[in-house]
């Protein structure tokens, strides 16, 4: 059965509403005049929510913050019945970890599986899940990408295992086919999102996050290195997200969101230091930029315009010293 059109401002669900890039397409949402209903682990802890409850007065959009446990069966049904689209964005992103299968593995999986089963009791209103996975489920360490050259959407990470080194990359990567077993079982609409390292203006004043707290340590002179040499602007996933969600075509389809080319240690730093020049930097060993995969079909088909390196970097390095997040070091 085709899901019931609903009249008025669309209402969506976001999970895991106060991370980096959930925020972010809370955010749009309600600049759209969307009705949005945010996610959190806990509404006690204030200092989580407060920059979106800020968000929620300051926009046009009417939001509300329900609290739902991903390892908890039924927790998101309430939440989900009589939304029109659900983004599903809550997994742990963690840069350690000691017991990969239970802190990585079970809650991507689980989380996803709760989550959806909770849409598939609700599909007759529901008319598409946009699901935020990673390019760490098609990047393939070892083999590399399936056509010898760049990785597309075509490629699954199939050189992952649940162990110390690839645990991350292999959570995200079952926890996406687990997203398509489902949506095949029980007939409901998805679209997939697969974005690299997350950069970006903040939205919040917490250090919370991995790619947050890698800049903050570049910015403040501690470190020279970003974990990861792919980068994606939280803009662009957050347009990706809603693109996906609303383009009829997107049913069906995975997008690769990211900078085609790598954006080595050594580029961060040259930015940083011509935009900041009366700052502190690490200096990081020179290193060539090489292309590594295919960011054309989210182009294409989401119309999305890939924001620069550059522009990602300085915005995020701003708003990181605006919100007193970052406290750089002067020369």
């Amino acid at each position: 059965m085709a899901p019931v059109q609903s009249s008025g401002p669309y209402t969506a669900v976001v999970t895991g509403a106060s991370g980096f890039v959930a925020s972010e397409v809370v955010k749009e949402l309600l600049i759209k005049g969307w009705n949005v209903r945010g996610t959190v682990r806990s509404l006690s802890k204030k200092e989580k929510v407060a920059h979106l409850e800020a968000l929620g007065k300051a926009l046009p959009g009417k939001l509300t913050l329900h609290e739902a446990d991903l390892l908890k069966k039924g927790s998101f049904d309430e939440v989900v019945k009589g939304a029109d689209y659900v983004f599903h964005m809550a997994s742990p992103f963690l840069a350690e970890w000691n017991d990969t299968q239970k802190e990585l593995v079970e809650p991507a999986l689980e989380g996803t599986t709760t989550v959806l089963e909770s849409v598939a009791k609700s599909k007759h209103t529901v008319r598409r899940v946009v699901l935020t996975s990673s390019l760490a489920a098609a990047l393939k360490m070892k083999s590399g990408p399936s056509n010898g050259k760049l990785y597309t959407e075509e490629d699954w990470n199939t050189d992952s295992e649940a162990d110390k080194e690839g645990g991350y990359m292999y959570s995200k990567t079952v926890a996406e086919k687990k997203a398509w077993e489902l949506s095949k079982k029980e007939g409901f609409e998805l679209a997939t999102i697969m974005p690299s390292l997350v950069l970006g203006p903040v939205t919040g004043t917490r250090p919370d996050g991995t790619s947050i707290n890698a800049m903050k340590g570049i910015v403040e002179g501690e470190s020279n290195a970003l974990p990861f040499p792919f980068v994606v602007d939280v803009r662009n996933i957050a347009q990706a997200h809603i693109q996906a969600a609303v383009t009829p075509k997107a049913n069906g389809q995975r997008y690769i969101i990211s900078n085609a080319n790598t954006v080595p240690n050594s580029a961060v730093i040259a930015v940083l230091k011509e935009r900041f020049p009366g700052l502190k930097f690490k200096d990081a060993e020179q290193e060539d930029s090489k292309p590594v995969l295919d960011n054309s079909k989210v182009q294409k088909q989401l119309g999305i315009s890939i924001i620069s390196y550059q522009d990602t970097i300085i915005d995020m390095a701003t708003t990181l010293i605006q919100n007193g997040i970052a406290k750089p070091q002067k020369k």
